[in-house]
């Protein structure tokens, strides 16, 4: 059985190719016409001298094509023929368009030069075919046509290395949209864990704050009020299964297979039912809210900067305390207040407590702002202003 396998060939092998067949075309021309000054045997090492100096002209193009342009113009002035002794300047002006640099940055300036600089060789070779030795028919058609066959090689090029930088861009943008898109889905990953971690943190703390204070309050109804106990264990239950049906809904975006009906995201309507709740937990709780239309996702910060709100007047404002919640239309914008009578603090809250950031990325998320500290009053607040669009949801 007999494997094949591809042959790559190198830089160096190409070159080493290239330089041979310059060297084997260039010697292969006819000797009669050659002028009696210059010796027979001199026009192979010429046609060796081409082939050796294209060998470098990867490195160094210009030089290249100024060496073998003086060989072609030697060999054309002594009658050597014109097609075998310009073939190294031509394979030299391709290698000046396709190898030849400048400075970065002056792409037009360093394609110019080099513009000028095959120009001047191939003006060299066609004035050597006027030239009384020359063989053939001398003239001004002869020495166009031969410039002409010096010049084409560098407009080939040219147009080569347009196409081969045209390709790598297209490459490096491709490369950098990929990243872009990779950096995007990172970061989508990460706020999606953001809100989720926001969502547990609103659903949970509100649930375990209200059961906390129910079951204190079951603690101390043992020896003095039995009969109220069973009713804070039946409002710790329905908090519990409250807690996990939220829990359920946020997590269920994880779960793309559930069979698991959704349930909508709770809004303005949904804050009746919260405020009883905490009435029911013991926190006497007022409620004002003006009916509006809005979207879907700044009725959930509302209701979430709420919730958080009033979870955290079960946690700090201390025994015995009120709230009052407010939700208005002001000037465009929505105004969420949320404060009580309890023990609040002596300035603004803490700005890195998890509740108060999470309520702050809420609002900001739709160009609003969230102001926090103590009130007026007294006990603390919470003051949200979020921007509406007159459209409905």
């Amino acid at each position: 059985m007999v494997t094949m396998r591809a042959v790559r060939t190198g830089p160096r092998s190409l070159d080493a190719g290239v330089s041979l067949v310059a060297a084997l075309i260039t010697g292969t021309g006819s000797v009669k016409t050659v002028a009696a000054w210059l010796p027979h045997d001199a026009i192979i090492l010429l046609a060796a001298a081409q082939g050796v100096m294209l060998l470098a002209r990867r490195r160094a193009p210009t030089a290249v094509l100024a060496g073998t342009t003086a060989v072609s113009v030697l060999m054309i002035v002594a009658g050597y023929p014109d097609g075998s002794a310009i073939f190294g300047a031509c394979c030299a002006a391709y290698a000046v368009a396709v190898y030849g640099s400048g400075d970065e940055g002056a792409e037009l300036v360093v394609t110019l030069r080099h513009a000028a600089v095959v120009a001047a060789a191939a003006i060299a070779i066609g004035v050597a075919s006027l030239a009384p030795g020359a063989r053939g028919q001398s003239g001004t058609w002869t020495a166009l046509v031969l410039s002409a066959l010096v010049a084409a090689p560098w407009v080939l090029g040219y147009a080569i290395r347009t196409r081969r930088a045209y390709i790598a861009e297209l490459k490096a943008r491709a490369a950098r949209l990929e990243a872009e898109e990779g950096e995007r889905a990172a970061r989508a990953v990460v706020d999606e864990r953001l809100r989720m971690a926001r969502e547990l943190h609103d659903v949970i703390g509100h649930s375990i704050s209200l059961i906390t204070v129910q079951a204190e309050a079951a603690a101390r109804s043992v020896r003095t009020n039995p009969d109220a106990v069973p009713g804070f264990l039946t409002r710790i239950s329905a908090a519990s299964r409250q807690a996990l049906v939220e829990m359920r809904h946020v997590l269920a975006v994880l779960r793309p297979d559930a069979e698991a009906e959704l349930s909508p995201q709770p809004g303005l309507a949904d804050l009746g039912e919260l405020v009883e709740r905490l009435n029911a937990g013991g926190l006497e709780t007022r409620l004002d809210v003006e009916p509006m239309d809005l979207s879907r996702g700044v009725a959930l910060t509302v209701y979430r900067i709420v919730q958080e709100s009033l979870t955290n007047v079960l946690k700090h404002a201390g025994p015995g305390a009120r709230a009052a919640v407010t939700v208005v239309r002001s000037d465009g914008s929505v105004r969420v207040s949320v404060h009580d009578d309890g023990a609040g603090p002596s300035g603004p809250a803490a700005s890195t407590a998890h509740g108060i950031v999470g309520m702050g990325e809420r609002a900001a998320v739709y160009g609003g702002t969230l102001r926090t500290g103590a009130g007026a009053g007294g006990g603390f607040e919470v003051e949200a202003l979020i921007p509406i669009r007159e459209e409905a949801p």
